[in-house]
């Protein structure tokens, strides 16, 4: 068997805090450094955005994910509203001030090495001797936002993924 047939792509989501963003994970058994199969391209993270797939690959969301991962969004028309009784009469909210103190999020940092990348199909320039371990890129979670080397990731992201979840 050789490693592009070993090669399973599969989509995880990852949410922390409400924010979720779509990460594409390649999990593929331990290679030589003598394999001369390169490793597939880039996967889009775009949900509409054409893939190319072996043949016999096909796709496995695990759906449960999204009831994992996604935050609850009332819809508009919920009979809950917050700050206002039964009757529409506006109440005291139950969080009062002060009540609990606000501390300042603790950013989260993740590296993600050379090594993760190239067995993630993300194109990484060949430089003879270069160390696995020399980290490519940072992800980054400061309370409920996710940033890709301090830049805050695209927040439409989060609303695909909801839209996506709720069409399931």
């Amino acid at each position: 068997m050789t490693v592009r047939q070993s090669l399973r792509a599969g989509l995880a989501v990852l949410s922390l805090s409400g924010t979720a963003v779509a990460i594409a994970v390649v999990m593929a058994p331990p290679a030589s450094a003598q394999s001369a199969t390169p490793l597939p391209g880039p996967i889009p993270l775009a949900p509409d955005a054409p893939r190319e797939r072996p043949a016999g690959d096909r796709q496995v969301v695990d759906l449960s994910l999204c009831q994992r991962l996604t935050r609850h969004v009332p819809a508009a028309d919920v009979e809950y509203k917050p700050g206002v009784d039964v009757k529409g009469r506006p109440v005291a909210p139950a969080d009062l001030p002060g009540s609990a103190g606000t501390q300042p999020p603790i950013p989260i940092d993740l590296p993600l090495s050379i090594d993760l990348a190239r067995r993630m199909g993300i194109p990484v320039p060949s430089v003879p001797f270069l160390p696995n371990d020399v980290t490519a890129v940072w992800l980054s979670v400061v309370g409920d936002r996710l940033y890709l080397n301090g830049q805050p990731i695209d927040p439409g992201a989060e609303e695909r993924l909801y839209v996506y979840c709720r069409g399931r």
